[in-house]
């Protein structure tokens, strides 16, 4: 076990672990916009800053999000350093995502009550790319990539873009989004995904073999298919997953035919 300080307590957690796991698992409250235990750490939000020092190690700060806890570290999570650090952020990201209501509740919470910065143009998304991550990480299609404004006079990422042949429509993305810019709804047989309040992709859904209900699309069966092909399996993936729970509840429930006994 690793053994650190957090906030002039002694805790004790397992090799790997992140010093914002290690604060969680320890009731000690880190705020994060962009942070998903799923997910390869980003830093985008930088929200997470805690200062640290250690052995050899002289005071400084870091993202809690992506730093590895180790014997002997100091962490402070609320210092006045931090606090000072973290409010400046949460202002900067008031400013530029005014109408965002994550970033209202942290900057409440933080007693932030005036407009200190100014931006050109506001927007309610923070550019953390977990959408991008996830897509192409987790899904393996790619669909998502970061873009520039038509002038690319900086060569700067400005907004999210979706490339429609490849997006398959499983909603990953608007699932993940912490800032809840990117949206899926279904009407019928059609799902609909918007990308800052714009509709960028239409796709039919197909209805399940069994209660005929909307579920899901084809491009997610295909994908499912080709991934379990890969491994030797197969799957009934014409029924949605409440027809699928009452058709094979053995396998949901670990249930075993020899023993008769559930895990």
């Amino acid at each position: 076990m690793i053994q650190l300080i957090i906030n002039d307590t002694q805790v004790s957690v397992d090799p790997g672990t992140t010093v914002l796991e290690a604060a969680r698992q320890n009731g000690m409250t880190i705020p994060t916009l962009c942070y998903l235990k799923a997910m390869r750490p980003n830093q985008a939000c930088r929200l997470c800053v805690v200062e640290v020092e250690g052995p050899n190690v002289a005071s400084t700060v870091f993202s809690s999000c992506d730093l590895i806890a180790s014997d002997g570290l100091v962490v402070r999570t609320h210092s006045s350093r931090i606090l000072k650090i973290r409010r400046t952020i949460l202002e900067l990201l008031l400013a530029s995502m005014p109408d965002n209501k994550a970033v209202q509740a942290l900057a409440e919470e933080y007693s932030i009550t005036t407009k200190r910065f100014n931006v050109e143009k506001s927007d309610d998304c923070m550019l953390c790319g977990i959408c991008i991550q996830a897509c192409r990480e987790k899904i393996g299609v790619s669909a998502l990539s970061f873009a520039t404004s038509v002038a690319e006079t900086a060569k700067v990422a400005e907004f999210v873009r979706l490339d429609k042949e490849r997006c398959v429509g499983c909603g990953t993305c608007a699932n993940l989004c912490p800032v809840g810019v990117i949206q899926v709804e279904d009407k019928g047989s059609e799902r609909a995904l918007s990308l800052y309040g714009i509709v960028v992709n239409t796709l039919e859904l197909i209805p399940c073999d069994n209660c005929g209900a909307y579920f899901t699309t084809g491009g997610v069966v295909d994908l499912l298919k080709a991934r379990l092909a890969k491994d030797g399996l197969d799957v009934d993936a014409g029924n949605c997953p409440n027809c699928a729970r009452e058709k094979n509840p053995a396998p949901l429930t670990a249930h075993s035919t020899q023993t008769g006994e559930t895990a």
